[in-house]
């Protein structure tokens, strides 16, 4: 007597490269910039993009994303946070990438980027200067600018970028200019003078007759807000 036939249920797979880009933005010269690389090789050579590349074996998508960081350009221990997954079929001329997204804020001057490998050029360039872009990083930079935002609205995350002491009218124009709109003065100090993590200096921003108090950040208690 034969056995009952069964099915056979067969997959076919392919070979998909899965890789990380980061933007990674800072904020200087009263101006929000975002650190591109240029491509000394093809595809897109001569193009300016997103720090990022392939995720090794024995990596996660993140432990990827902070590698490229520290290896292509320089940048390291910073906190990024994930944006998306871009899957488009056409995305990369040679073959199948599925790439995850990443997004920092941090200040320029605390880092000095530096181009490698496959790299000739880094730069950070102001948000209303772009050039045109490799890839489909355009697309990436301008969901990671719209979740930078998004978060911005919710969490303290620019205050890091603020000077030792600051006023809340300087405060403010640092969020007025990541944002890209104006902020009701009484409605953004409301919300601010409110986190335990802002303290007055009891002192007055000098150069100024009578001028506006001198605010720091209680680092500890700050961090507590973005975890």
């Amino acid at each position: 007597m034969n056995p009952p036939s069964t099915t056979q249920v067969t997959t076919r797979s392919h070979s998909v490269a899965l890789t990380a880009d980061c933007a990674i933005f800072g904020y200087s010269d009263d101006s929000l910039r975002v650190l591109l690389v240029r491509r000394a090789v093809e595809p897109f050579k001569g193009f300016w993009v997103l720090p990022g590349g392939a995720m090794q074996q024995d990596e996660t998508l993140r432990g990827t994303a902070d590698r490229l960081l520290r290896d292509l350009v320089n940048v390291e221990n910073i906190p990024i946070r994930q944006v998306g997954t871009y899957s488009a079929l056409k995305r990369h001329p040679i073959r199948r990438v599925v790439t995850t997204s990443y997004y920092a804020l941090v200040s320029p001057d605390d880092h000095d980027p530096i181009a490698r490998e496959h790299l000739d050029q880094v730069m950070w360039c102001s948000m209303d200067k772009l050039p045109e872009l490799g890839f489909d990083h355009r697309e990436i930079l301008d969901d990671a600018y719209e979740k930078l935002k998004d978060e911005l609205r919710q969490q303290p995350l620019a205050f890091h970028l603020l000077p030792e002491s600051f006023t809340l009218k300087e405060a403010q124009e640092v969020y007025e200019s990541i944002l890209g709109e104006d902020l009701d003065r009484r409605n953004f100090r409301r919300k601010i003078l409110a986190y335990d993590f802002l303290i007055n200096t009891e002192e007055k921003k000098p150069g100024i007759k009578g001028g506006p108090e001198l605010y720091r950040i209680d680092d500890s208690k700050l961090e507590n807000h973005l975890q």
